[in-house]
């Protein structure tokens, strides 16, 4: 009865000895297999003005498409192109394998909603101010895991932007007409990016409202709002800006103070990204130009 006893409890423990071995096994191949590496970060940037901001925060390597219009830096002539801002070639961007899609609004609108229906994370960003512009780098920063570094860029900007507004500030305001197409013949107003860009560099839009930030304006509007400086992004040429009927007595056509995309580059004023202290030091420079004939 005693051996009996005996040789029960050694199968049992046994068996526990076993179990426990299995179980160490088990634990041991587990940790040997290999540990999944986070997937590599793959972004599609369709805004120019994005793809500044993200070139800023030392996210080129990362960015594998652009749209066309994505031309600053150099570095982007290298990256895959998918199309044009408004005419996204879907496919060529899907063959990508993006992991993020940085869209704008207007008329991406319609693109983000189909990647979405495919679960293509995207994200939409369109400054319209200042203001807005410091958000979208840091939610930009937030994203792609460059906080610091969009901290840094946006106290770099507002410093910059704050020293351009007090110089600014001592300028006896010219009136401006910034003109973005010829036909229909179109303007901005004070709530839009670009009116917002004229306005702090030291300048008096001469289109404080209008129906919509970018709209359509009237010839004679103009002519009575009789501007100091026109800035010309239409790709009109001054020879038949100053040929229009009517536009002879404009103060800016009279003396001279006609500007296109040859003297201040377009992409300085109508982007929200980080080159905006150059276009804001541009239009500085062009107000104070015109300041100083003024003088007697």
């Amino acid at each position: 009865m005693t051996t009996n006893k005996f040789a029960c409890r050694l199968s049992s423990g046994l068996k526990i000895l076993l179990i426990l071995l299995s179980i160490a096994m088990l634990l041991l191949i587990s940790s040997c297999k290999p540990k999944e590496t986070p997937k590599e970060e793959r972004y599609v940037v369709l805004s120019p003005e994005v793809a500044e901001i993200m070139a800023a925060l030392d996210l080129t390597d990362k960015i594998v498409g652009l749209t066309a219009e994505c031309t600053y830096p150099s570095e982007f002539a290298s990256i895959p192109k998918v199309g044009k801002f408004g005419t996204i070639r879907k496919e060529a961007m899907l063959k990508l394998e993006p992991t993020v899609v940085f869209a704008a609004g207007l008329e991406q609108e319609a693109i983000a909603e189909e990647l979405q229906k495919l679960n293509i994370k995207v994200v939409s960003v369109y400054p319209q101010s200042l203001e807005e512009m410091y958000a979208a780098i840091t939610n930009i920063g937030a994203i792609t895991g460059t906080e610091q570094r969009a901290k840094a860029l946006n106290e770099e900007l507002k410093a910059s932007i704050a020293a351009i507004q007090k110089k600014a500030a001592k300028l006896a305001k010219p009136k401006v007409y910034l003109e973005i197409y010829r036909n229909p013949l179109m303007s901005v107003s004070d709530d839009s990016f670009v009116g917002t860009i004229l306005e702090t560099a030291g300048g008096d839009n001469i289109f404080p409202t209008l129906e919509r930030e970018y709209a359509r304006v009237k010839p004679e509007d103009v002519i009575n709002a009789a501007p100091d400086i026109i800035i010309c992004y239409s790709r009109d040429s001054i020879k038949n800006i100053v040929s229009r009927k009517g536009w002879q007595d404009i103060p800016a056509i009279k003396n001279g103070y006609i500007y296109t995309h040859k003297e201040i580059n377009p992409d300085l004023i109508l982007r929200a990204g980080p080159r905006i202290t150059l276009g804001l030091n541009r239009l500085y420079d062009l107000y104070a130009a015109w300041e100083k004939d003024q003088r007697p």
